[in-house]
């Protein structure tokens, strides 16, 4: 707990010579994490502390606080949207909440890493992973607020990609560096209207392009499997690597099969419909035609359709459980390398 004496300090930190992105036990001036908790344990006992109120609102400029306590939604300086995904039985919900007001990115954020392309607005994405924890940058969205439908198609990808996270979380725990690291979502003027993945940065491309709320849901799953799931490939189709398929079909079946979120703009008959038809019967077709039917498949589209058929498989059978230790423990990348790890599963 954080003495007066020095909250204090913090805040005549804050207030007089400016946030540091430096943390406080490294001998320079203390980080905005540092601040940010001082400034709330202020607001906590004075809600109209002035002085807190400005120190807390002077820490939400470009570069953003990494880490958040626990109730600091209660005093944040910008507007945001809070919102609850509850994927797993017997899973605490992920908690999160992302700002809607303007917001310019930091300077190592005004062009992509690929594409060099401009960006003049950022929304900013915090998850909270157990009840009464800390919140954490989750990811930042990225966009040019002059390209024709860039606006409006942030906040709800910002919304998708969390839903997608916290199918993620459900699926393979807090553990990863998918989930132990800010990730960068870019909103491109340019392009078919696709998305890509290129190490912690996802893509999409074409802000005019039209998207049915599904179809972005399903491009970030796709991406996010590529960011967050072990590799599987090389392929020779229908893409190098199959890791982005496998998020799709395991993160689309769970977000399906959980309790509709009351604010996701994809209806959930619809969600329910494309897992029904693009899915289930992946697994039914592997459990048909067995392990054998791999032979001669292992880098091709049909090798690829029977590997996600028997993950899947595996988690009706064994249930999410032995999915979550077959990525686990998988080494290798290939189809074989898979069915492999599969087989070692306890049990099998």
């Amino acid at each position: 707990m954080l003495s007066l004496k020095k909250i204090r300090f913090l805040l005549f930190v804050a207030l007089l010579a400016g946030a540091s992105a430096a943390g406080a036990d490294g001998g320079g001036a203390p980080g905005k994490e540092d601040l940010a908790g001082a400034c709330v344990a202020v607001l906590r006992a004075r809600p109209d502390d002035a002085a807190a109120r400005e120190g807390l609102r002077r820490l939400f400029t470009e570069d953003y606080p990494a880490r958040l306590p626990a109730d600091a939604p209660a005093y944040l300086p910008v507007p945001h949207v809070e919102c609850r995904d509850a994927v797993a039985a017997g899973m605490p919900a992920q908690r999160a909440f992302y700002t809607t007001g303007l917001a310019f990115p930091d300077a190592g954020h005004r062009r992509d890493p690929a594409r060099k392309a401009t960006f003049t607005r950022v929304l900013h994405a915090y998850a909270q992973n157990r009840e009464g924890g800390e919140w954490r940058l989750a990811f930042r969205a990225l966009y040019n607020h002059n390209d024709a439908g860039a606006e409006a198609l942030a906040p709800v990808a910002a919304r998708a990609l969390l839903r997608v996270r916290a199918a993620h979380r459900a699926l393979v725990g807090e553990t990863g560096p998918a989930l132990s690291r800010p990730a960068d979502l870019w909103i491109c003027a340019d392009g078919d209207g696709g998305a890509e993945q290129s190490g912690a940065n996802l893509y999409l491309l074409g802000t005019a392009r039209p998207r049915e709320p599904l179809e972005l849901l399903r491009q970030i799953a796709h991406e996010f499997g590529h960011l967050a799931l072990p590799a599987l490939g090389p392929l020779q189709a229908p893409e190098k690597w199959g890791n982005g398929f496998l998020g799709e079909v395991l993160y689309l079946r769970r977000l399906a099969r959980a309790p509709a979120a009351p604010d996701s703009p994809v209806p959930p008959e619809a969600l329910a419909a494309y897992v029904r038809h693009e899915v289930e019967p992946l697994a039914r077709a592997f459990a048909a035609a067995g392990s054998g039917a791999f032979a001669g498949q292992e880098e091709g589209a049909g090798g690829l359709r029977l590997l996600l058929g028997m993950v899947l498989y595996l988690e009706d059978t064994k249930g999410a459980d032995a999915v979550a230790q077959l990525i686990r423990s998988v080494r290798g990348s290939t189809l074989r390398d898979w069915i492999e790890a599969a087989r070692l599963l306890p049990g099998e």
